[in-house]
């Protein structure tokens, strides 16, 4: 059985709780197409990075078109093997794109790479890099800049405040799914506080039973 940050994680735009803002510019965005373009995504860990990824993947690609890498994987030698296959078109809806988590983990050498490839980004294949880090001017090694590469992104940095509240609400709402409930909101709004508006480790702690004591 999934975890229940996984088996609750939302695969539509309105199920998406705390970032209203970031969904409604991508959605703002499919008139112009999502397609042929990296975007930057940044936030703090559980307020939504990869749901949100998926999400604009979702849009571009079938899900086997979806790879996701994390930035300790993507050497030169992959990616430049990564953009022989970007040039084929997808099955189904023709897409291909490329999530790399951790991007703040990006090696000298492949942020190198990276700005040759997204340069002759083709019109059917997107790059999403997801990241948690908050100072993201010279992050990569600590001495790399970092704005080269920002600067070929669209960048999407995720709601911090005011989201206590609704992932307080989410979080009661799932424990009371699922008979794991036995204090009143309140003491999700307290949850919430302790972890930082982090969701997934608040569903961590309702599956372990935390709430329903």
């Amino acid at each position: 059985m999934k975890a229940l940050y996984e088996q609750y994680r939302p695969d539509k735009w309105p199920d998406v709780v705390g970032q209203d803002k970031t969904c409604k510019r991508i959605q703002a965005m499919r008139t112009r197409g999502l397609a042929g373009r990296a975007y930057w995504i940044s936030g703090q860990s559980g307020t939504g990075k990869t749901t949100i990824a998926r999400l604009l993947a979702a849009e571009i690609a079938d899900p086997l078109m979806v790879e996701e890498i994390d930035a300790s994987a993507c050497t030169p030698a992959r990616l430049k093997k990564q953009e022989l296959t970007m040039g084929l078109y997808g099955l189904g809806k023709g897409g291909r794109v490329y999530i790399v988590n951790e991007a703040h983990g990006l090696s000298k050498p492949a942020v190198r790479q990276l700005l040759v490839l997204l340069e002759r980004l083709p019109s059917h294949v997107a790059v999403i890099f997801t990241t948690t880090t908050e100072n993201q001017d010279e992050f990569f090694d600590g001495m790399t800049d970092a704005n080269p590469l920002l600067s070929r992104c669209i960048r999407f940095d995720l709601a911090r405040r005011g989201l206590a509240d609704v992932f307080a609400a989410r979080a009661h709402e799932i424990a009371c799914k699922e008979g794991l409930n036995g204090k009143p909101i309140e003491a999700y709004a307290r949850l919430a506080k302790d972890n930082r508006n982090n969701l997934r480790a608040m569903l961590q702690f309702v599956e372990s039973g935390g709430m329903a004591e």
